[in-house]
């Protein structure tokens, strides 16, 4: 066609005849029409397409999943769809995303999916909108609320999903239908295309406890949080209600304490009463449930927590913002857990220092090995009024405890995000090996109206336990425990803060 261009072009200007260039317009023109039939037959051939298709029906519910044969040939990152509810993991995705390159969708499940949706209701949204759901990308990641990819696993979505646990699997399942979840996620753990990843070491033991069958060890990994956050920059902190706010110099002076929304938290039930029974509160700041974030809590001489949960992402993201918490030591948190019942201490999972007397941390991330020398630990509250009065000596231990966190949460970040390269590569690898036109349309008739029942269904009766509420003997089991101080298994308790441990 070029050739043909400058033809033209030199016939017009009168610099060539027509006659040289009737052999070269000829064949131009010959060869022109033999590469559009082609193209229609290649492109327009009815015949093969009714071939190929003819044995659909239900054209509704039929979708096919994206040819990506030019983008596995190429090495072109596969699409992902990541579907969260939770702002911190969604924070934490745009992260990794973002480093390896990867492109990507945020689907909210919680915009048209009920919390713990059941089988019938995961079996009317595979019916409405399984189809966008299993094929809107190459790759699916349904993460915190893992009950959310109830309607694909239980439906049968071919396209490969990956399970990211961080909040209990079973969250939101009523107990009634408990069984059956269970036994889905079983099957679904045999399934070559489902792949398991967990954000703490506590998810596992859970679900093994639980009666899930995990899948075999090379679908399954640990990939804990990389700690983004992606607030604004937050204004100077100005406290919980306080008219004037705090300089950076007044702020390193205080102890950051968050009130959580729920008063059923230690900090609501005894610590916040008891700073205001000593006289403690020119040393503290206290925020609500709406603080500012990590870089506020990194501005100040600590922050008083008490864990509620195995791991949280305000660790992981104030630990790599340099903020330092202020925890009670696992002896007393044990002593704690073990004498206080759940309205007056909240910890979700006291059955984990029940079943692991001894080595429960390992499972723990806030005691794990990993992080636990970043924190400041008391072992009761004479320890706590010290850190909190002398200024000099906690500053200087905060310091050194800050360096120590940052350098952990390097470590922790470089761990994951070479994990989920090696994860996502794994993936693709297996997206790249059912590419044929075949497959991709045997994937795509998946779709069928009628299959609408739960697919799955527990045989097993259900075995019920109850815990015994901790009796009150009349004297205040928190104040007894913290100002005694707990003892571990041959040891006293009492030391310094931090002392060895730290």
């Amino acid at each position: 066609m070029l050739c043909l261009r400058h033809c033209f072009r030199a016939i017009r200007a009168g610099q060539l005849h027509l006659y040289p260039c009737g052999p070269i317009l000829l064949c131009s023109f010959i060869l022109y029409a033999f590469l559009t039939k082609a193209s229609n037959d290649v492109y327009l051939n009815e015949t093969a397409l009714r071939l190929s298709y003819g044995g659909i029906t239900n054209w509704a519910h039929f979708t096919t999943p994206a040819d990506v044969r030019a983008e596995c040939t190429d090495g072109i990152p596969l699409r992902i769809a990541y579907f969260t509810r939770h702002t911190g993991t969604l924070w934490d995705w745009i992260a990794v995303a973002a480093h390896l390159h990867v492109p990507w969708t945020r689907v909210n499940p919680g915009l048209f999916i009920e919390y713990g949706i059941n089988a019938s209701a995961a079996a009317r949204v595979w019916r409405d909108v399984g189809h966008v759901m299993c094929h809107m990308a190459d790759i699916l990641i349904f993460s915190d609320t893992i009950p959310d990819a109830r309607p694909l696993l239980q439906g049968g979505c071919q396209t490969p999903i990956v399970l990211q646990v961080t909040n209990r699997f079973d969250y939101g399942v009523l107990p009634s239908d408990l069984l059956d979840y269970v036994a889905l996620l079983s099957d679904v753990a045999q399934r070559p295309h489902v792949w398991w990843v967990s954000n703490n070491p506590y998810e596992e033991e859970y679900m093994v406890r639980r009666g899930v069958k995990l899948p075999p060890a090379e679908r399954r990994m640990m990939l804990r949080p990389v700690g983004t956050c992606l607030l604004p920059d937050a204004p100077r902190p100005s406290g919980g209600g306080s008219a004037r706010a705090l300089s950076a110099a007044e702020a390193a002076t205080r102890v950051a304490l968050i009130l959580p929304p729920y008063s059923r938290h230690l900090e609501n039930t005894y610590i916040m009463p008891w700073l205001l029974r000593h006289g403690l509160t020119a040393h503290v700041q206290v925020y609500r449930q709406h603080y500012g974030g990590p870089a506020v809590l990194a501005r100040h001489r600590g922050v008083i927590t008490v864990p509620y949960q195995t791991s949280v992402m305000k660790m992981y993201e104030g630990l790599a913002a340099g903020a330092v918490f202020v925890i009670p030591s696992p002896e007393l948190f044990g002593a704690l857990v073990r004498k206080l019942d759940m309205h007056r201490m909240s910890f979700c999972c006291r059955e984990l220092l029940r079943d692991h007397p001894d080595d429960w941390p390992q499972f723990m991330d806030w005691y794990h090995p990993d992080f636990v020398s970043a924190h400041v630990l008391y072992d009761n509250l004479k320890d706590l009024k010290r850190f909190l009065t002398d200024h000099t000596w906690s500053s200087q231990l905060v310091s050194e405890k800050r360096r120590i966190g940052t350098a952990a949460m390097a470590d922790s970040r470089e761990r994951t995000l070479d994990g989920f390269g090696r994860l996502l590569r794994a993936v693709s690898q297996q997206v790249c090996a059912a590419t044929s036109p075949e497959q991709l349309r045997a994937r795509g008739a998946v779709f069928r109206a009628e299959r609408s029942l739960p697919l799955f269904t527990a045989t097993s009766s259900s075995s019920s336990s109850s815990a015994a509420a901790a009796s009150d003997d009349g004297v205040s089991p928190v104040r007894t425990v913290l100002a005694a101080g707990a003892e571990g298994p041959g040891r006293g308790g009492g030391g310094g803060i931090g002392g060895g441990r730290a």
